[in-house]
């Protein structure tokens, strides 16, 4: 590449982050898509120009297929191209360090972290071996480290498994690394792959190569001929295990190693889950290497990490600098289910009282507050997460009981005059998550704990300690603090001690006490003879009744309106309860009966819909907040702008944040009509421009963050139209004949995707302030009917007139 270029095709090279042997990597600026992203040069130079031709034809038609890869653990391919005679790889640029780099600045890995990292690698290679896609080139300069993840990049000189290789082709990738057959008799397979994964694996546990030669063909020789010494030898921590696994990859012949990746990484899995294969918990040396196993082995369940990411992305939001209620919002927009059950759960009689129907999650966040909006969403999403599997009878029992201590908790916080009665709620709920966590994913040990606490008369702690080497609350609390949980909640996962009940020092110490009260409550009304369980409360409330300013008399009063409080949200959470052991002891302890009474073989589903409380709200209002729509369901989206214009109305006639206004004009909007994106642009004083504040939708923070700014200027485009004119705007086709020439080119560049959208203008005293901007990535999706832009109009002016009466 000439010395003097400072770009590649439309990529503005920003500097120069390495250099090998096949070429330069550097980091530019996609100056169309407006982000940063890493190109990969490919060393051309002694070809001849038809050489050089075949080479970018064979690049092109290769990146074809590979782009496609989607994975967590791979670097995907943006793009590949030609310029200044070099050929070139677009790739996402990601920050962090590559496994060299590591290596080389840290030396050798813990066993056990490297076995997990080799786990991510053979997670994104079995993915693309089911592509019918090969890497020829995995090295530790190939893999990028971001904190605990490995990433494999350059999958630019890959090819298809069923491509036959030419005996004049030129080898592709590193001698180091290269597998014997592919050196010997130009044979590449997906065995060819975990070959190299094997090398990168005794690399990470040496610190060094495991062949090394004083030139290129010494090595090549060496790799082809040479036996390959066990890890152990060059380092002694590396046990006699991990070198029979890494031997057994690193066989010379294809037919030795393992068949696919997805064994290799089974093989690794035990070797780091050994107590699966070998015996119960109890044979782990200590309760943090129990701990350590337990999350691994959580980590390991598909299902955990996307939990985790969700989790994550929630509590990030609430620290962030600009825009959090947004980037809350946004959060459980994405899930429609979320946010269907938090807004029928805001609308019950007990969130009533903060005001009137919530029909936007702004809302709910003006009317609740952030902290508890963002817990109550945390908690739907780990019951939705934990309910919508085929469980067993048991664990949808252990939810129904949290959810109860739950209610429960929020019933006594106002005794003790907690600040937010909602975290008792919160925590009373979230004190039994080691058990719930428990019955989930390690289920032979939650009924060894069962069994035990039956057999022996042992509490939870005592019983789960002695199965799993760690107590429930030890679990809890791990869990907690992985999710990035406040530190407030984690330490009120805690339990207190037995014996008298001091007076707390503190609101942690306060929420410990209702959370250990609840829980105790739950546990004895789960004992099917009355008269053992009425002593047993008898007995929490003489322990409880004084700190909790809770007279013994009060206590069963409190339950049953906990428990009229449960089956209304069960029925709108969907929660199951019929035939729940715990519900049926609940259920007989408030009509005063032993279950054995109890006629009709326990308590229906529809009971929860006829329960007093759900009755004095309204079946036809719940429809009404959170409707079922599609394109083509008009009734459906007019109720929701109806509802959403309602809510604005109410929140208009007392005291407002005009931001809090226009994120639920902006989010009905989004909700009702069914836009990919929806975009808010506000003037900005400083420049001749509408910039972006907030939006909801797909890609929205990269959107953002690049810049939608919209010019105000004299340009002859439709954004200048609906800002100068005060017109509304609808674009059903952006690449229409007659409109094409009129869409700007700094807005294709910014939402290339978008296929259609609709412009709602804001001006005050004739002069443009704000701009809604909604779209859709499906040509032709954008059918709003007249009624529908009645409404959608009514929303713009309510902005208006929100901005009037806040100067």
């Amino acid at each position: 590449m000439p010395a003097s270029a400072t770009s590649l095709g439309r990529f503005r090279i920003l500097k120069t982050l390495g250099r090998g042997a096949q070429g330069e990597v550097f980091l530019a600026e996609d100056t169309r898509l407006k982000r940063q992203v890493a190109i990969k040069t490919l060393q051309v130079s002694g070809r001849t120009n038809q050489e050089r031709a075949a080479l970018v034809k064979a690049l092109l038609e290769e990146s074809t297929i590979v782009s496609q890869l989607a994975h967590p653990n791979i670097v995907p391919l943006f793009d590949a191209g030609e310029d200044h005679g070099v050929p070139y790889l677009v790739f996402e640029y990601v920050e962090g360090c590559t496994l060299q780099a590591q290596i080389r600045d840290m030396g050798p890995l813990p066993p056990a972290r490297a076995v997990d990292l080799t786990i991510q690698v053979l997670k994104a290679m079995g993915y693309a071996h089911q592509k019918g896609i090969v890497h020829r080139d995995l090295k530790p300069a190939n893999l990028m480290m971001q904190g605990d993840v490995m990433r494999v990049m350059d999958f630019g000189v890959a090819q298809l498994v069923s491509k036959e290789l030419d005996d004049d082709e030129a080898f592709a990738g590193t001698p180091a690394y290269m597998a014997p057959e592919y050196i010997d008799r130009k044979i590449y397979t997906t065995r060819s792959d975990l070959f190299s994964v094997g090398m990168v694996l005794y690399e990470m546990l040496t610190g060094t190569p495991a062949i090394v030669g004083q030139n290129v063909f010494e090595t090549l020789h060496r790799m082809v001929n040479d036996p390959i010494a066990p890890p152990s030898e060059a380092n002694p921590v590396v046990d006699e295990r991990v070198d029979d696994l890494v031997l057994r990859s690193l066989a010379k012949a294809p037919e030795d190693r393992y068949a696919t990746a997805a064994d290799m990484e089974n093989a690794l899995y035990v070797y780091l889950n050994p107590e699966e294969a070998r015996g119960p918990l109890s044979t782990l040396d200590g309760q943090q290497g129990t701990l350590e196993f337990l999350l691994r082995r959580m980590r390991h369940r598909s299902d955990f990490p996307a939990l985790t990411s969700t989790i994550g992305a929630i509590n990030r939001a609430a620290t962030s600098n600009s825009e959090p209620l947004t980037g809350l919002a946004s959060c459980i927009l994405k899930d429609f289910a979320l946010t269907n059950k938090l807004l029928k759960l805001v609308n019950t009689v007990y969130y009533r009282q903060f005001g009137s129907n919530i029909s936007t999650v702004s809302r709910a966040v003006m009317v609740l507050g952030y902290d508890n909006t963002r817990k109550i969403a945390l908690t739907l999403m780990l019951f939705e997460h934990l309910q919508n599997k085929a469980q067993a009878a048991h664990l949808r029992d252990e939810i129904l009981s949290s959810y109860f201590a739950g209610v429960l908790g929020r019933l006594l916080a106002p005794k003790v005059d907690l600040t937010d009665p909602e975290e008792g709620f919160i925590s009373s709920l979230l004190h039994s998550l080691g058990k719930l966590l428990t019955a989930f994913y390690f289920h032979d040990e939650y009924v060894e704990v069962q069994k035990l606490m039956l057999s022996k008369g042992y509490d939870e702690n005592r019983a789960s300690h002695d199965v799993m080497g760690v107590t429930y609350e030890d679990l809890a609390v791990a869990v907690a603090k992985h999710w990035n949980f406040p530190e407030r909640l984690v330490d009120s996962l805690r339990r207190l001690p037995s014996g008298a009940i001091k007076t707390p020092e503190s609101e942690v110490d306060t929420l410990r006490t209702i959370a250990d009260a609840c829980t105790e409550v739950c546990a004895a009304l789960r004992n099917t003879n009355p008269q053992t369980r009425d002593s047993a409360l008898v007995k929490i409330a003489k322990r409880f009744g004084g700190v909790l300013n809770m007279p013994e008399e009060d206590l069963p009063g409190h339950i049953k309106e906990a428990y009229t409080a449960l089956n209304a949200d069960a029925s709108l959470l969907n929660f199951q309860p019929s035939n729940s052991p715990f519900h049926l002891a609940l259920r007989s302890y408030i009509k005063g009966t032993a279950p054995a009474e109890e006629k009709g073989g326990g308590a229906k589903v529809g009971e929860f819909v006829e329960d007093a409380t759900l009755r004095a709200l309204g079946p036809a209002h719940l429809a009404g907040i959170m409707p079922s729509w599609s394109s083509t369901d008009s009734l459906g989206r007019h109720n929701a702008l109806s509802a959403g214009i309602q809510d604005i109305t109410s929140s208009l006639a007392g005291e407002f944040e005009l931001n809090d206004i226009l994120r639920m004009i902006l989010e009905t909007m989004y909700r009702s009509i069914g836009f990919t994106r929806v975009i808010l642009c506000v003037r900005d004083s400083s420049a001749n421009h509408l910039r972006a504040r907030f939006g909801f939708g797909e890609g929205i923070d990269r959107i953002i963050k690049h810049g939608f700014n919209v010019p105000l200027n004299a340009a002859k485009d439709v954004f200048n139209a609906a800002l100068s004119n005060g017109s509304d705007i609808h674009i059903d086709n952006v690449n229409g004949e007659r409109i094409r020439d009129h869409i700007p080119g700094w807005y294709r560049a910014s939402i290339p995707t978008a296929q259609s959208f609709v412009l709602f203008p804001v001006r005050v005293a004739q002069r443009p302030v704000a701009l809604f901007y909604g779209d859709s990535d499906t040509l032709g999706a954008l059918r709003i009917e007249q009624g529908e832009l009645s409404l959608l109009k009514t929303l713009r002016n309510q902005a208006i007139l929100a901005i009037r009466q806040r100067g």
